[in-house]
């Protein structure tokens, strides 16, 4: 499971924005004379966002300490499909356009598979199953403070 931990910042009826905590770490010595600040390239073209709208079932409150969870491989799976089935499909209907109409066929059939891929992964990524293997899910922060989670549940009841 891929975890960052993070902050409840605003909480609604079963939602929640939580900014993200976790900072790219590598050898630690970024900022040090002679670091390389090679944890600084995630930001090469501009920070990324840290604040994250997610579904909130447990009722986490603003001040909460939380993680952030996503199933392992679901990002290397989404980016599969996502680029993968394009890919194949440009390449199977370029070569297919060749057998069939040569040079003109080729660049036919790869347009065409390429459209058709296109439209097949955009249909793929709007089902349930999909959304539910990619979702982010929070979970409580346990290991940051603990006292906090008994004072959460005594707030919400």
């Amino acid at each position: 499971m891929i975890e960052a931990r993070g902050i409840v910042l605003h909480a609604g009826e079963d939602q929640a924005w939580v900014r993200v905590d976790d900072q790219p770490t590598g050898c630690g010595r970024c900022n040090e004379p002679g670091g390389c600040g090679g944890a600084k390239i995630a930001h090469a073209f501009g920070k990324p966002d840290e604040v994250f709208h997610v579904e909130n079932p447990q009722h986490f409150v603003a001040g909460d300490r939380v993680r952030l969870q996503i199933d392992d491989g679901a990002a290397l799976g989404a980016a599969a499909v996502t680029y993968g089935v394009p890919t194949l499909g440009a390449l199977l209907g370029a070569g297919l356009g060749t057998w069939w109409a040569g040079n003109a066929g080729a660049l036919t059939g790869l347009v065409l598979a390429l459209i058709a891929s296109v439209l097949f992964v955009r249909s793929i990524g709007g089902r349930r199953f999909w959304r539910q293997k990619l979702s982010v899910r929070l979970a409580a922060d346990s290991a940051l403070c603990p006292s906090t989670h008994i004072e959460t549940a005594a707030r919400r009841d």
